[in-house]
């Protein structure tokens, strides 16, 4: 149809009159940017743990992280935080808005070492080094799918209560609670929003590509956080993949694709690189560079668990599938080394904090770490693992998720303790439209029946 057509049919077909009461009041009710909205992106608390947030010092903290001057938004950041003590949230609008151009126009410091790294953004660049796929899994599916997905909701459900606050902190406030379910598991988490939203777009396309998973984040997904708020913004404004994810987003590189890309591998088993590329496809919608790699790390080590009792092997096999001299790798093997050098999880813990006391602790890196790192000293056991990495800190529920979830294939649903799936009652909550209350064990058939679809997109 034309739309100029549309729009002189729809005005000679009008009738005026004077009853018509006014409607400027409705969309006065819209409000474009709402004070609520700008008050949560200068002080917030973590939605499960009410550890304090601040958003926008995030953006300022990771774009200098990506080697940028950041010295004229950290001007407007101090003048934020008058107006924000002074309660005049109006004024603070648009300094908010100054900031993010200020970020997204910030100059290059050529010398800073993020520069002397690569950075390869499109899928042939980043898997040119990624060994072929040769194993193709069949039996016991179910099983370990669902011990996946069950895992994954323990770990999510339990580090949900630890989220944002140091490690010290947190050993000195739960003491031997730590490590296991504090009070009633919720299984709220945004996390899971993402992985359920492709998984719709998976079952209802025979072609699958970012923008057509980005249509059901659309669809689905009321409301994101940091680089998923920016990417749902830039997709609302036709603004679709991959500059979704690059487009004015300072968190780019934080955790949010490594946290939900689980679901990839364990629609490819034992396929590490198909896992991947699922990954690149959902993770660019959000993130890009090492956030990007992120998501596709957390999909291997997933399909990688199909193939590796031992988590040590896993884990040393998972860098052949991270793109070469990139940071995200250098940061990779070092902490690997770390492990291998140290009797002792809390001596590399140590090193993740000394090493990334500048970065946020939303940010890929130290997350990377805490995950690495419990998975090496927790060698397997699940009440071990989720100790250490509860008593690391930082992104707690996203970092339980993965391991959650690698530790749940590894050991099939029945191999998990029951104390952390009987709490779970079989529910998995969520704000999903449409999925408000699913059953676990239906997302595991629903997992396993989009295997054999996910194999027809190779």
């Amino acid at each position: 149809m034309k739309a100029w057509k549309y729009e002189s049919d729809m005005r000679k077909t009008a009738c005026p009159g004077l009853s018509h009461e006014s409607t400027w009041m409705n969309s006065v009710q819209l409000d474009i940017f709402p004070n609520k909205l700008v008050e949560l992106f200068w002080k917030s608390k973590v939605p499960g743990s009410s550890a304090p947030e601040c958003l926008m010092a995030g953006a300022i903290q990771s774009t200098e992280n990506m080697g940028r001057d950041v010295v004229e938004a950290e001007k407007l950041f101090e003048k934020g935080l008058e107006l924000l003590d002074e309660g005049r949230i109006d004024l603070l609008k648009p300094v908010t808005s100054s900031i993010f151009k200020s970020l997204r126009e910030a100059t290059i410091i050529s010398d800073h070492p993020y520069h002397s790294y690569m950075r390869p953004l499109d899928w042939q660049s980043i898997s040119v080094d990624f060994p072929d796929d040769n194993t193709t899994l069949k039996t016991n599916l179910y099983d370990r799918i669902l011990g996946g997905w069950l895992g994954q909701i323990a770990g999510a459900s339990m580090g949900t209560k630890f989220e944002g606050y140091t490690g010290e902190m947190l050993e000195k406030s739960f003491g031997t609670q730590l490590g296991y379910y504090v009070g009633t598991p919720d299984t709220y988490n945004d996390d899971i929003t993402y992985e359920i939203a492709f998984l719709q777009a998976l079952k209802e396309n025979d072609i699958l590509t970012s923008e057509k998973i980005s249509f059901k984040w659309l669809e689905l997904i009321p409301f994101g956080w940091s680089a998923e708020y920016i990417a749902l913004e830039n997709l609302k404004a036709g603004i679709f993949p991959p500059q979704s994810g690059e487009f004015n987003n300072p968190f780019q590189e934080w955790i949010g694709a490594q946290m939900r890309c689980m679901v990839h591998g364990l629609l490819r088993p034992g396929r590490p690189k198909e896992a991947a590329y699922l990954a690149y496809l959902d993770s660019r919608i959000s993130h890009s560079g090492n956030g990007l790699y992120g998501g596709v790390h957390s999909a291997v080590m997933t399909s990688l668990a199909f193939l590796h009792n031992d988590v040590r092997d896993l884990v040393k096999e998972s860098t052949k599938y991270v793109p070469r001299d990139t940071e995200f790798e250098h940061v990779l093997n070092d902490i690997i080394n770390e492990c291998e050098r140290n009797n002792t999880w809390r001596n590399v813990k140590s090193s993740i904090e000394k090493r990334f006391e500048k970065y946020n602790w939303i940010h890929v890196y130290p997350n990377l770490c805490c995950v690495i790192t419990s998975l090496w000293y927790g060698e397997g056991d699940f009440d071990k693992t989720m100790y250490i990495v509860s008593s690391l800190g930082y992104d707690v529920d996203c970092n339980a998720g993965e391991i959650g979830t690698i530790l749940g294939v590894m050991k099939g649903a029945d191999g998990l303790p029951n104390r952390w799936i009987a709490p779970l009652g079989n529910i998995l909550q969520t704000y999903v439209k449409g999925f408000e209350n699913i059953e676990i064990t239906n997302l595991a058939r629903l997992t396993v029946d989009l295997v054999a679809k996910a194999e027809t997109l190779f």
